[in-house]
C-alpha cells in the first residue's frame, strides 16, 4: 500500500512539473495574457500573485492528485490483478486512457478555437496518460 502510494506521489511531482512548465510556457507565448488577467481580477489583486500562487500551488496539488492514483491503483490491483497493455494491471491503465480521452475533449475544443492553446494541453493529457498510466504501475512494483 505504502509503496503504491510513493508511487503516485512521485509521478504527481512529476506531473506537476510538466504541467508547471506548460503553463509557463503559455505565459511566455501570450504576451497579453497579463493584460487580460488583469482587467478580469477584482480590484486590488495583481496578476503577479495569482500566477505565483498557481507557481507554489500546481505541484502540491498535482501531489494529492498522484496520491489519491496510488492508492486507486493499489484497490484496483487487489480488485482485479492481471497485467496487459505494458503495465503490471491493465484494468487501471485502461481506466486512465479513458479519463485522458475525456480530458482531452476540451483540448480539442481549444485547438480548434485557439490554436496556440490546444497543443500544449493535449500534449499535457497525453503526459498524463503515460505517467499516471504506465509509469505508476511499474514504479509501484519496482523492487
Amino acid at each position: 500500500m505504502l509503496r503504491d502510494i510513493v508511487a503516485g506521489l512521485i509521478c504527481g511531482l512529476l506531473m506537476g512539473s510538466v504541467y508547471l512548465g506548460a503553463l509557463i510556457y503559455i505565459f511566455f507565448t501570450n504576451r497579453d495574457l497579463y493584460d487580460r488577467l488583469s482587467k478580469r481580477l477584482p480590484q486590488g489583486i495583481p496578476p503577479v500573485l495569482v500566477m505565483l500562487s498557481l507557481v507554489v500551488g500546481l505541484p502540491p496539488a498535482w501531489c494529492i492528485v498522484g496520491v489519491i492514483a496510488g492508492a486507486l491503483y493499489n484497490m484496483a490491483v487487489n480488485a482485479f490483478p492481471g497485467s496487459g497493455l505494458g503495465s503490471s494491471n491493465s484494468i487501471f491503465t485502461v481506466a486512465i486512457i479513458g479519463l485522458t480521452a475525456l480530458l482531452m475533449l476540451p483540448a480539442l475544443f481549444l485547438i480548434i478555437k485557439r490554436k496556440k492553446w490546444g497543443w500544449p494541453f493535449s500534449a499535457i493529457n497525453l503526459v498524463f496518460a503515460g505517467i499516471f498510466g504506465w509509469i505508476l504501475p511499474l514504479l509501484a512494483n519496482w523492487r
